[in-house]
């Protein structure tokens, strides 16, 4: 028996189901299993490739699939948002080898710009998602979804929490991956185009999988309902939410029916129909948004099963942030009379709740850069209009004016300008948000003849979430300075490592006193992350 993390079942999972491929953009929850993937290439054969960005990864795992092998790609909630242009055409053709999504939501958003419900991309995409309980069953259920993928020729998601990511448990020790003929790709005309000709085909083909979907996972081997079942009282518990909710009532007696359920999108309607007749008061625990409990009212109300629920819409589970285990207890006893769990677990302790999160930011030289930009700027008596982006930015958040998601401080820098602020328009980011948007953002810039200084933090890499090698670190060397040279812009300056703070200064007081064109700023300068 080996003991593991959340990050690292997943990785065995996908070991163990024959994994060909994994393609991924930093940025956790989920770095950890690109990471463990990334570690254990060489002995069971697997490539990995972090990408530029999360629609480049899904876009190399569509065609590993179609080409026969299976693929798992590792992003984040935001990181969906940048790959539905990919996925809202291949859950139309499908695929053919396994392809897996690892998608890691961040409930708190403890590491990211928002707190986002990514349940939703499953009924929107009309994709299959599942959500694992307890390590070891992550680890099965990712084998599960490869082979599920195949016979069902979708993708499958599989939606993780930050909380999960870094609890342990101890399992059994990795297996050998499973030896998986290639899957010879279909050549049949049409069969991997997205086309107006047979769109119609296609979305019917897909309601027919989902249909089939919704009977297969009202057997799906996780979902279980247990308790007394001549209680009238029900609790329908997701994914990890689960495991807290265990925690929360051990030791109690109520002895509630508890339907632990797993599968996310389609629903299991007999499963749900079944629990819905069996209680006349149920209470919904799930991370972050109401998606299971207003799912579950329609689907009793097409069902004639209409028991009370109990949920955030009703104010009585917290709808905002985490749900922690002070939080289960609150609702627990009100929804039973007698509540009585052997650990009472408080609100001012939510720091033991808190999930571990590694920072790197320890020695970063982007505040003490900006703030000596902001000086210069005083003394020639401006105060520019400060846009970033997320990443290493974020340390010196208090000196922007605005700052939205990967790619947009240009973009967002452009349109002050265009309102006419009155002040100089200046987009900052870094290295890997570059490369992510922000060279798209530039050639734009350049089109339109945007008045505009850019700045670009190069500090070598992805570092807030790990360190990871951004393409300038790559064998092929591509160059920052050559492709903003590439873009045209007015004036590049640049200030290397050994550049010290007067040097610094003087290029940003030559910047800010030219005000005219686009002008790029690109400072080289490596962190110390401990």
């Amino acid at each position: 028996m080996e003991t593991i993390n959340g990050q690292q079942a997943m990785a065995w999972g996908a070991i163990e189901a024959g994994v060909a491929v994994v393609t991924g953009y930093p940025g956790s929850p989920g770095t950890g299993t690109f990471n463990t993937l990334t570690e254990t290439g060489n002995k069971f054969g697997h490539q990995t490739e972090w990408c530029l960005n999360e629609r480049i990864a899904l876009d190399i795992a569509a065609g590993v699939s179609q080409g026969g092998k299976r693929a798992l790609v590792c992003l984040k909630s935001v990181g969906m948002n940048v790959a539905l242009d990919t996925l809202m055409v291949l859950n139309m053709t499908g695929v053919n080898a396994g392809l897996v999504i690892l998608l890691g939501d961040d409930p708190g958003a403890w590491g990211s710009q928002n707190e986002q419900d990514t349940r939703f991309v499953a009924p929107m995409s009309e994709i299959p998602m599942l959500e694992p309980s307890t390590i070891q069953e992550g680890r099965q259920m990712i084998k599960w979804a490869f082979d599920y993928s195949e016979t069902a020729e979708t993708v499958v998601i599989v939606r993780i929490t930050r909380s999960f990511t870094t609890r342990e448990e101890t399992v059994p020790p990795l297996s050998p991956p499973s030896q998986r003929p290639h899957r010879i790709p279909d050549r049949e005309p049409l069969r991997w185009v997205a086309a107006l000709a047979k769109t119609m085909t296609d979305h019917t083909r897909l309601h027919q999988k989902l249909e089939q979907a919704t009977a297969d996972f009202s057997r799906l081997p996780f979902n279980q309902i247990t308790g007394d079942r001549s209680n009238h009282k029900g609790i329908i518990a997701t994914g990890f939410a689960y495991t807290k909710l265990q925690e929360a009532l051990a030791g109690d007696n109520s002895e509630p029916q508890i339907l632990k359920l797993n599968a996310l999108y389609p629903l299991p309607r007999d499963l749900l129909a079944q629990f819905l007749g069996q209680c006349q008061e149920i209470l919904i625990l799930e991370e972050v948004d109401p998606y299971l409990e207003d799912s579950v009212k329609a689907i009793g109300y097409d069902i004639g099963q209409t028991p009370k629920l109990y949920g955030k819409r009703t104010g009585d589970v917290n709808w905002v942030g985490e749900l922690f285990r002070w939080h289960i207890q609150q609702s627990l006893a009100k929804f039973l009379p007698n509540f009585k769990p052997e650990h009472v677990y408080l609100e001012e302790n939510w720091e033991q709740e808190k999930p571990f999160r590694k920072s790197y930011c320890a020695g970063c030289p982007y505040m003490e850069i900006l703030t000596s930009f902001r000086e210069e700027a005083r003394k020639l008596g401006q105060n520019p209009f400060l846009t970033g982006d997320p990443g290493c930015v974020i340390t010196a958040a208090k000196l922007l004016d605005a700052k939205l998601c990967m790619g947009s401080a240009i973009g967002v820098a452009s349109g002050h300008q265009k309102a006419e602020v009155g002040e100089r328009s200046v987009a900052v980011f870094g290295d890997s948000a570059f490369y992510h948007g922000g060279l798209n953002a530039l050639i734009h810039a350049r089109t339109t003849s945007t008045n505009l200084l850019t700045i670009i933090l190069d500090n070598g890499g992805s570092v807030t979430t790990g360190c990871q090698p951004t393409p300038d670190q790559s064998e092929t060397g591509v160059s920052i300075y050559d492709l903003v040279q590439t873009c045209g812009v007015d004036q590049l300056w640049t200030i290397e490592e050994e550049d010290d703070e007067a040097c610094m200064r003087a290029v940003f007081h030559q910047a800010l006193s030219s005000n005219e064109g686009l002008c790029t700023i690109i400072i080289r300068k490596k962190c110390d992350p401990v």
